[in-house]
């Protein structure tokens, strides 16, 4: 029943447009533009402002016998709810959609990174991709020189030629990208020659083994669309793709120094079986579930992790993660992952509080090191029926059922490390139990590029699980491996792949 039937009235809400009336809702039938209410008949058609609605007006055409001040009395606070709480919702959406945008950015750019030999290769696409989410109209990217002790530029974006030097010395202590190379900070300040307002500078840092963190280059950017300065929140982002573009920049100094990587051979491999060793054998789940997972690193050690456990009466916690970065500095977030997931995933807990958990434990170590992570928990329960799950951001997490197409088991949250607070979201889906399988995979099996360049992609996982869905968990693990053998190309990310029936 409409409010207007429940008020015995007609009610229509109107905004005026300058000198145009607009029916926004309630019927247009006979509906004629707003006019003031003459003298006291109250038994004629008035109209009344709403407060702050942006000239938003409710007419009141009340039904015989009944006075429109009484009808409005009732009405008015009900209407000016129902728009409060629409205006409420479209800003959770716009925030949301901006989150969602800011993680969509942060993948483009590590898969750019991925397909490149050096980051000189891509700089110009990542500054177009960073300035078009951040409404930023100016930026430049520059590589560390450690024999000429200067910082070098590799691409600028809304320059004029010849504003922005070529090179910067490190002496240079007066220099925006100089403060924040020397500290190893975000550093903000004004750059007359360049534009005018305030320059934000981050420091592109990498965490070498045993060592601390070492800055290979600056990014910085400048011109912000509408004014004012960069939020917390955006100078946090740019200093997660910095983060990624530090990756590849040592990657690539790695790949130079060839020999020096040949001699820590063996001890990154005595690394790798210690994090192994870390993720349990999927034998814990014996008699439970019949799960089976392989992980491979793009180097000896990465930032894939996985666990699960029993909780109890029948209950298996599974989870699942990648830090957004490969390499010994992103298996040491992912081993103090699993060193807490131990602590705080148990039976008593759901998904999303643990999760959350999570997010404290690592607070320190992910705001020193500027990473972060997807991650994928869910607690699958027989006697229910069901899999109850948060997803901080992990995209390739799914139910593939007995017959049909994969169902996503989307992300309620953004990664760890990339919002501070916040709620993470739970989710709850039906679970055939003999009959579902949970798949929960990294980007690293998508991601792998052969010969000619062309990606495995998504679609080429799902469709080879789908068509193997009867077989056991083991034997689908095996079967997407081969394939991804056959297809050819070196694995440029971490790739894990976990499948689980129960």
């Amino acid at each position: 029943m409409s409010l207007g039937a429940l008020a015995r009235a007609t009610l229509r809400l109107w905004q005026l447009d300058g000198e145009r009336w607009q029916l926004v809702a309630g019927p247009s039938d006979g509906a004629d533009a707003p006019r003031a209410p003459r003298g006291n008949q109250h038994s004629a058609a008035s109209w009344l402002a709403l407060a702050d609605s942006d000239g938003l007006f409710l007419e009141v055409a009340p039904s015989s016998g009944r006075r429109d001040d009484e009808i409005a009395q009732h009405v008015l606070p009900v209407v000016q709810g129902a728009i409060a709480a629409a205006r409420a919702t479209a800003a959770l959406s716009s925030e949301l959609a901006a989150r969602y945008e800011e993680i969509d950015l942060l993948y483009t750019i590590g898969e750019l990174l991925g397909r490149a030999h050096a980051v000189e290769e891509v700089a110009a696409v990542i500054l177009r991709e960073v300035t078009a989410v951040l409404g930023a109209r100016r930026a430049g990217l520059r590589v560390y020189d450690e024999a000429r002790r200067v910082l070098r530029i590799v691409a600028t974006l809304g320059a004029e030629p010849g504003a922005i030097p070529a090179e910067v010395s490190v002496d240079q202590t007066d220099v925006v990208v100089v403060r924040a190379f020397l500290s190893g900070r975000i550093a903000t300040g004004v750059e007359p020659a360049w534009v005018p307002g305030e320059v934000v500078a981050v420091p592109i840092s990498y965490v070498a083994a045993g060592a601390e963190s070492r800055v290979v280059g600056t990014l910085a950017l400048a011109d912000r669309a509408g004014g004012g300065a960069f939020t917390r929140e955006e100078t946090k982002l740019i200093a997660a793709v910095a983060t990624q573009i530090g990756a590849a920049l040592e990657n690539a100094r790695l790949v130079v120094a060839d020999r020096d990587r040949r001699r820590m051979q063996d001890e990154m491999q005595l690394a790798r079986d210690l994090q192994l060793r870390l993720m349990p054998d999927p034998a814990v789940l014996r008699g439970d579930a019949d799960v089976a997972v392989r992980s491979e690193a793009a180097e000896s050690v990465g930032g894939d992790f996985y666990t699960f456990a029993r909780l109890g009466r029948g209950r298996v916690g599974t989870m699942l993660g990648d830090v957004a970065s490969h390499g010994l500095a992103a298996a040491l977030i992912a081993a103090e992952v699993l060193a807490a997931a131990g602590i705080h995933a148990n039976s008593a807990t759901p998904p999303d509080e643990t999760l959350a958990l999570l997010r404290g434990s690592l607070a320190g170590e992910l705001e020193k090191t500027e990473m972060y992570l997807s991650v994928f928990y869910g607690i699958l329960d027989p006697t229910a029926g069901r899999l109850v799950y948060a997803n901080a951001g992990h995209p390739h997490a799914f139910r593939v059922p007995k017959s049909g197409g994969a169902e996503r088991l989307e992300p309620t949250a953004p990664p760890l490390g990339l919002v501070e607070t916040g709620k993470f979201g739970r989710r709850m889906v039906p679970w055939h139990f003999a009959q579902d399988l949970l798949v929960l995979f990294t980007d690293g099996l998508q991601d792998l590029s052969n010969a000619e360049g062309e990606r495995y992609g998504e679609a080429r996982v799902l469709a080879r699980i789908e068509q193997d869905r009867h077989r056991t968990p083991q034997q689908i693990t095996d079967l997407v491996f081969q394939d991804l053998a056959d297809f050819g190309g070196t694995a440029a990310d971490d790739r894990t792949l976990l499948v689980l029936r129960m």
